[in-house]
């Protein structure tokens, strides 16, 4: 079974640059977690997504300059309040960085594993 939360949209002021600190900028991000396969059959024997979005913006809201320390960030978070979790993926999207004459989004993808 995976729970998917995708083209989740934040606010925020990660980056190596100055400006990207003070001023911030829009995050896309996508969660593909896998979790153990078992009967479901309420809330308590799934993962709430819900609970997820939040760990999520917790860990958000604090700044970090790379995208690869603030996604291990949230793995770990996320790994820590459920424990049935197989492996997430997550996708850190910068929406229009500070780059001249680029249009589009960079970011980070990773993968973990329990």
């Amino acid at each position: 079974m995976q729970i998917i939360l995708k083209d989740i949209l934040l606010f925020g002021y990660h980056g190596v640059h100055p400006l990207e600190n003070e001023v911030g900028t829009n995050f896309k991000i996508d969660l593909l977690i896998d979790m153990v396969d078992k009967e479901i059959v309420d809330l308590h024997d799934t993962i709430d997504y819900a609970e997820v979005f939040n760990v999520l913006k917790k860990e958000f809201a604090v700044t970090e300059k790379l995208l690869e320390v603030l996604a291990d960030r949230i793995l770990n978070a996320i790994f820590s309040k459920f424990h049935h979790i197989l492996q997430i993926e997550i996708q850190i999207m910068k929406v229009d960085p500070p780059i001249p004459s680029f249009q589009g989004m960079v970011g980070v993808k990773k993968i973990k594993r329990k």
